[in-house]
């Protein structure tokens, strides 16, 4: 007769670390179909944890568990464990013979299986931690007739480090196994919250985040944290050095992870820690076996954590790859070195430069990087690989720079990326001492688009010395398309700087060419900068399809290329509301200015004027006197901050232009005038100057004079060969419309109007009509309800504008929200109890505000009460 513990056939009792997970329970009970359970999964996955938790939920179904150990590889100790698990789970089993023994009187396998068979009701049996049995075909093969025999009293559930020899593939294919793998017992995040919670970390959200990354909600490392950072009286220092090496971490992982990895399995796993992507040929040519990717399949279904991510792809768990490196590189510090300069070697034949430069860091080899840098640093850049980038020209340092002027050049575009001018100055000035004037073409021709760039940044063309350059893509091999690309990007952005004097068209062809380069070799932070500038030309034209549909690609290619950042995209962003403002929808373009600037992260000063600015504008619309005032002091402190600082010409004229007519028809004629000397000194004479002075005369009722500055203005447009053609044009028109119909040529007036709408349905531009003249507003609405879209949307922005001097009425859903401004509801409450979103209820809030002139919500209140818009 076999003795069995009570413990062993007892279900555990759950830990301090307890976190409830009903998703896996309804999984695991969702089960009920299928022959086998199975949940396999590496050391410290909390299986057990899992499976104590479901069989304690559920009282009402009896579990039979039996905690397995070495000794029940043999199968009469097996037999008697597990009935004596069913025994206690409640079950008769006074009828079973003695299945402990291996007597002459029948088959005690057999004698089981009928005790099992005739259980009722049925219980779960669950068998923990199989693979101890591992190397005892005799223990399996009690379990193996259990699964065939499949007696109607069990339901089979196993838990095991790695796949038990239990015909797992057959099983599955049948549709009579379900699984719970690592991927899917992994912690959430919140699951990692509520474990560090209820351990008395004290983490806030940013650090449990940070945890959990790193852990990659790994069960048994979230917990080993928790104690040390219990332990500690510094949680930041143990959350910035926790990793693989940690020493807690690395006692867990070389006993319960590594323990069982057989000697040869386990120095291929070593040699290929250095590596976060993992490819088949990668580990071959890390580990030099031929037949390292059977080894990592191997390891895959063992009990190490490891996984294959695609087809021809692994990855190790990174604290398991971080105990293996550091333990690397301390005992065998050249054979760490070789194997990154392999794994370098191998991602730059494969042109993967970004995680070449990252192994070439590793292995601290400067000839490697530079090498890197030298052959593929440009490309990095225009695809928007900016970090390693950055990272690898550091490690060069300014020594090697300064000898390399193809060094120094890619070092200085880092700069002009970043906004930083005066770095990417003395980068420039180490070019050139490396590389003179008339040297070899490729490092001539990026020096040229280099320093075109930086005078675009400057806002004015020509170098420091005053010197004006000059890139031909002529003298660029074919085989550097990025050089070409760059010449091409440098040379538009030169010419939309103010006082550049080439034409715009110049800027549209380079631009142009630049994108398609870009888009033929996947240079996407490139695309990204190509599109910005198209849109920023199209501000010139005045075309809001343009502009918008130019700044939707260029914030897809931004993110195309991994800059996520607001600084990437913030004046892409800011000209796609400049569009929304043009097609006559100013709560659109407010919302996208104050969700860019709500953002917290530093802009670029051209984006921020432009957020700015158009978000003032935004605002002055609804003819409420305080928002307009808050509106003009908004834009003018956007303009003061932009002052002295570069800004590409076209986006200067077409904002200027904005904040000229908001304060014009604000009436703040002394604002409009300094808009006007601003752009001017800025400039110079350029038609959105004598547009605005234009505007001017005919606010002071001097109609002749303003139709002479608009035929300047006219004249200007067309001698930049029709590139401001579209936008400006109109307004011309619509000054001719508002003076003839002054003068009383009804006719001329008509014919003025009609060209402008002419010219503006083809842009789809709104915004000059609402800002034109009162007797332009009057013949447009005494026209009628018009019978396209488009016209529809022009009478109705003539008929806002009529009454922008009465009191706003609230739309139906504002009265909705100013019914709930007398309650205590704040705005996310709001929000719940409207279902909308926060923003949206923020955004009626506001324009509550702009419409009864109020600026608190009490004032908002006490005005609604005085209209009886509320009773």
């Amino acid at each position: 007769m076999v003795r069995v513990p009570t413990g062993k056939v007892a279900v555990p009792e759950l830990p301090w670390w307890f976190v409830p997970r009903p998703r896996l329970w309804r999984r695991l009970d969702e089960a009920c179909g299928t022959r086998l359970v199975a949940v396999i999964a590496p050391a410290g996955s909390g299986k057990t944890v899992l499976l104590a938790e479901w069989a304690r939920e559920d009282p009402g179904t009896r579990t039979a568990w039996v905690s397995l150990d070495a000794d029940d590889a043999d199968p009469r100790r097996l037999r008697a464990a597990i009935l004596a698990a069913v025994a206690a789970a409640g079950a008769d089993t006074s009828a079973a013979t003695d299945v402990g023994t291996d007597g002459d009187g029948g088959d005690p396998t057999d004698a089981l299986l009928d005790t099992l068979d005739a259980v009722r009701p049925p219980v779960r049996l669950v068998l923990d931690d199989v693979h101890v049995l591992a190397g005892h075909r005799s223990g399996f093969d009690v379990i193996t007739r259990l699964l065939r025999r499949d007696p109607a009293g069990v339901r089979l559930v196993v838990a095991a480090r790695s796949d038990p020899p239990l015909a797992l593939p057959r099983l599955r294919v049948e549709g009579l196994l379900t699984e719970l793998r690592a991927d899917q017992l992994r912690f959430s995040p919140e699951d990692a919250a509520a474990l560090l919670e209820g351990s008395g970390a004290g983490l806030d959200a940013r650090e449990v985040a940070v945890l959990h990354r790193r852990t990659e909600g790994w069960v048994g490392g979230l917990r080993l944290a928790a104690i040390a950072l219990r332990r500690s009286e510094a949680p930041a220092a143990v959350l910035a050095r926790f990793d693989g090496d940690e020493r807690s971490v690395a006692d867990y992982l070389t006993g319960e992870v590594l323990g069982g990895v057989p000697a040869a399995s386990r120095s291929v796993l070593q040699d290929v820690s250095v590596c976060g992507r993992l490819p088949e040929a990668l580990a071959v040519a890390l580990t030099g076996r031929p037949d390292a990717a059977h080894v990592l399949d191997e390891l895959v279904h063992g009990a190490a954590m490891i996984e294959r991510v695609a087809p021809a792809e692994y990855r190790v768990h990174g604290l398991l790859r971080s105990h293996l490196a550091a333990d690397l590189a301390r005992h065998r510090p050249a054979r760490h070195r070789e194997l990154h300069v392999a794994a370098a070697r191998w991602w730059a034949e494969h042109h993967e430069t970004a995680h070449a430069l990252r192994h070439a860091e590793r292995a601290a080899d400067p000839r490697l990087t530079t090498e890197l840098v030298r052959r593929d640093g440009l490309g990095l850049l225009l695809a928007g690989h900016l970090a390693p980038l950055r990272r690898a020209l550091a490690f060069v340092g300014p020594g090697n720079r300064q000898e390399d002027a193809r060094l120094a050049l890619t070092a200085a575009l880092t700069h002009l990326e970043d906004h930083d001018p005066a770095a990417a100055a003395a980068e420039l000035l180490r070019a050139r001492e490396a590389c003179p004037a008339g040297g070899e073409p490729a490092p001539e021709a990026l020096r040229h688009g280099t320093e075109l760039l930086a005078a675009g940044l400057r806002g004015a063309r020509g170098d420091a010395t005053g010197r004006r350059p000059v890139a031909p893509v002529d003298g660029v091999p074919s085989s550097e398309p990025e050089l070409a690309a760059l010449v091409h990007l440098g040379r538009a952005e030169a010419a939309l700087a103010p006082g550049s004097g080439t034409s715009p068209a110049v800027a549209h062809d380079d631009i142009r060419r630049a994108l398609a380069l870009a888009r033929a070799h996947g240079f996407a932070a490139l695309e990204a900068k190509a599109s910005t500038l198209l849109a920023v030309a199209a501000c010139g034209d005045g075309d809001p399809r343009a502009i918008a549909a130019a700044a939707r690609d260029a914030q897809a290619a931004a993110v195309r290329s991994g800059q996520h950042s607001a600084a990437a995209t913030a004046l892409a962003v800011a000209l796609g509301a400049y569009a929304e403002l043009l097609h006559g929808e100013p709560e659109r373009a407010r919302a996208r200015c104050d969700g860019e600037l709500g953002a917290r992260q530093a802009l670029p000063p051209d984006a921020a004027y432009a957020l700015h600015l158009v978000r003032a504008v935004a605002r002055a619309e609804g003819g409420v006197r305080s928002e307009q005032a808050t509106a003009l002091t908004e834009a003018r402190a956007a303009r003061e901050a932009i002052d002295g600082l570069p800004l590409p010409a076209p986006v200067a004229g077409a904002l200027a232009v904005l904040e000229f007519r908001t304060a014009i028809r604000s009436g703040s004629h002394r604002a409009a005038g300094e808009v006007v000397d601003w752009l001017r000194a800025r400039t110079g004479e350029t038609p959105e100057v004598a547009l605005m002075r234009a505007w001017a005369e005919a606010a002071s009722g001097r109609h002749a004079a303003a139709r002479t500055l608009a035929a300047a203005a006219a004249a200007g447009a067309a001698v930049d060969n029709g590139a401001r053609g579209g936008g400006l044009l109109v307004e011309v028109h619509l000054l001719e419309a508002e003076a003839s119909l002054q003068d009383g040529d009804e006719a001329a007036g008509r014919a003025s109007l009609y060209r402008a709408v002419h010219e503006a349905r083809t842009l789809d531009l709104v915004r000059p009509f609402a800002e034109a003249g009162v007797r332009t507003r009057a013949a447009l609405l005494a026209t009628g309800e018009p019978s396209t879209p488009f016209g529809a949307r022009l009478v109705a922005a003539c008929a806002a504008a009529r009454e922008d001097t009465a009191p706003a009425s609230l739309s139906e859903r504002e009265l909705v929200v100013l019914a709930l401004l007398p309650s205590l509801l704040n705005a996310p409450a709001m929000a719940e109890e409207l279902v909308v979103s926060v923003n949206t209820v923020k955004t009626h809030i506001r324009s509550i505000y702009a419409k009864l002139g109020v600026s608190t919500r009490r004032d908002a209140v006490s005005r609604a009460y005085e209209r009886e818009l509320l009773a």
